[in-house]
């Protein structure tokens, strides 16, 4: 049998198992090379790519690198920026303190966070949001500073919208309510730890007759006035004073440091300020305001106290005839429960029967003979009793109702006319006023034609009275609807004239048969020279233009002697009669004297 000899592996060699080692510790090592060049190209492509701009220093801060991001943000190359310091970035509205802060906590080798408003190349600011935080030696000795950057620009212009949103008023750019809340608890601890500081005064102001300005203009125009607005009483108000739209056209005024008698003084100078013509793309107008005004801590320690006391006398103001300002005091709290009250029953004043109309004659001082009458309006409420028409009708143009109460006046005079045609009495005109909220309803046409349809009543005769303030106020617009009343077939004339600001071009444009001579001029007419000369002109200026004229409030036989020798054509008052019920009008009619006698 053969024995095959196996031969033995002769062993390693202590050398060899060296060069086996020194090739595995380089295979490791190029291992490890490899994995951290990789993990280096992925850190050198992260910081390459990333959207943040990174900025590297050395430890005296001169620039030794720069991503792509930061050229984009900033509008530098990196050429541009090597070895120098990215101060060259400032603007200089970066406070101070910011780089007091970041430097502190950097030599303690923290990190730190803050923002910074720069310049970019271009000279455009841009606030940025920065990281910066050391890179130390196994010493803690520092190599370099690593910046993150990221331009906020953007960010920080939506959060001053979104305050502008929550503090400001988005039409005017005002302080909003809340804003003005903010700032009365400044003005009153101020009040309350200054013992020298006079009492803050609060005010309310409301334009007078805006509704209208919306009805016939529209709600454009109506915006593009309240920017006027604010703008003008902002301008005249110290720095320190907080001008606030409530809503609408109201304005609340914060008057830091300001007793009565300063007070006062403002309130006329914003009331004058306000009634200057206010140009706008397509028209002219000119609006007054009603302004009450409450003083800290007389009528009130809190703000929605004072603010009701203040708007309490501004509704004072309203009912007084407007366009002036009042200071609040005790019994207006009575007042406003009142005005509170004749409110609620005011909506149920017509279904319940309680207006009614009353009738004052108009004598024809060519014929002496009655032609006409002026129909007005009266309150009898079941709860309230006789209410007057000074007190009530301003409330029912405020809260809108007016537009309904008058056209029912004007269906009710129709009605009466046709009444008194069928009991025999021809050739009266029915004269019915207007307010300014009824002048300018959009339907106002339509509605008077159905109104007088109703009782088979031709337009000539109603004869609509507006005064002379309303149709000065927007000369344009009121011509255009003039026009229209006048086509439509009635008959127009312009009440209290006199007392507005009807220029000769704009009257003599308007389609008016007759001129009303406000009271105001015939009460000392027989004694008073420059009244005088004012009735005359009026009553030569209406025969010029082809105008009749009516003087109202006739009390005595002298101002009907001066009447006559001008040539005015018509009178009322109470020389010759007091208002009437339709029967006493009737009966007074058909039996009326020769002559003018008191009644």
């Amino acid at each position: 049998m053969l024995v095959g000899v196996i031969d033995k592996p002769e062993p390693y060699h202590e050398r060899d198992l060296q060069t086996l080692q020194i090739l595995a510790d380089a295979i490791w090592q190029r291992a490890h090379r490899l994995r951290q060049e990789r993990t280096i190209l992925k850190l050198s492509s992260a910081v390459t790519r990333s959207p943040y701009a990174v900025v590297i220093t050395d430890g005296a801060g001169n620039i030794e690198y720069v991503n792509p991001a930061f050229t984009t943000m900033s509008g530098y190359a990196a050429e541009e920026v090597l070895g120098r310091n990215p101060s060259l970035l400032g603007s200089g509205k970066t406070p101070r303190a910011t780089f007091e802060e970041m430097w502190t906590q950097l030599r303690r080798g923290e990190s730190w966070q803050g923002e910074f408003i720069n310049l970019r190349k271009d000279g455009s600011e841009f606030t940025e949001s920065a990281l910066v935080y050391p890179i130390v030696d196994a010493t803690g000795r520092t190599l370099h500073y690593l910046s993150h950057n990221e331009d906020i620009t953007a960010r920080k212009a939506i959060l001053r919208r979104i305050e502008e949103l929550s503090d400001f008023d988005q039409l005017t750019g005002l302080p909003n309510r809340g804003l003005l809340e903010q700032r009365f608890d400044e003005a009153r601890d101020q009040q309350t730890h200054d013992a020298r500081t006079p009492a803050l005064t609060v005010a309310w102001l409301d334009l007078d007759n805006f509704k209208r300005i919306n009805d016939s203009l529209g709600h454009a125009v109506g915006d593009a006035l309240l920017r006027k607005v604010a703008n003008r009483l902002r301008a005249g108000l110290r720095d320190e004073d907080t001008l606030s739209r409530q809503s609408g056209d109201d304005f609340l005024i914060l008057l830091p440091g300001v007793g009565q008698e300063q007070a006062v003084h403002i309130a006329n100078e914003l009331l004058v300020t306000l009634q200057q013509p206010i140009p706008l793309p397509d028209n002219t107008l000119v609006v007054s305001g009603s302004l009450g005004l409450a003083l800290y801590p007389t009528d009130g320690t809190s703000l929605d106290e004072l603010l009701m006391n203040a708007e309490s006398a501004m509704y004072r103001v309203k009912q007084e005839g407007r366009n002036s300002f009042r200071f609040f005091a005790p019994e207006m709290q009575e007042f406003g429960a009142r005005t509170l009250g004749l409110t609620s029953a005011l909506h149920a004043a017509i279904d319940a029967g309680e207006l009614y109309l009353a009738y004052q004659p108009q004598l024809c001082l060519h014929t002496n003979r009655i032609t006409g009458a002026e129909a007005l309006l009266r309150w009898r409420s079941a709860q309230w009793g006789e209410v007057s028409p000074t007190e009530f009708i301003p409330i029912a143009e405020v809260n809108g109702l007016i537009v309904r109460i008058g056209l029912w006046v004007v269906r009710t005079a129709a009605r009466q006319l046709r009444a008194w045609r069928q009991a025999g009495l021809e050739g009266i005109t029915v004269a019915v006023n207007l307010s300014a909220t009824q002048f300018n309803h959009p339907h106002l046409v339509d509605d008077l034609l159905v109104a007088i349809a109703e009782s088979d009543i031709d337009a000539g005769s109603i004869e609509i009275e507006l005064t002379e303030a309303v149709a000065a106020s927007s000369p344009q617009g009121a011509m255009r609807v003039m026009s229209q009343l006048h086509e439509a077939g009635f008959r127009l004339a312009i009440d209290d004239f006199g007392t507005g600001y009807s220029s000769m071009s704009h009257l003599k444009r308007f389609a008016v048969h007759k001129l009303k001579i406000d009271q105001s001029f015939i009460r000392d007419v027989a004694s008073d020279r420059d009244d005088q000369a004012i009735v005359t002109a009026i009553i030569q200026m209406a025969r010029s233009l082809g105008m009749t004229t009516i003087a109202e409030g006739v009390e005595t036989a002298e101002q009907l002697a001066f009447l006559l020798a001008q040539r005015c054509d018509a009178l009322q008052g109470y020389f010759f009669s007091r208002p009437r019920t339709p029967e006493d009008f009737l009966l007074l009619t058909r039996n009326q004297p020769s002559a003018p006698a008191l009644d």
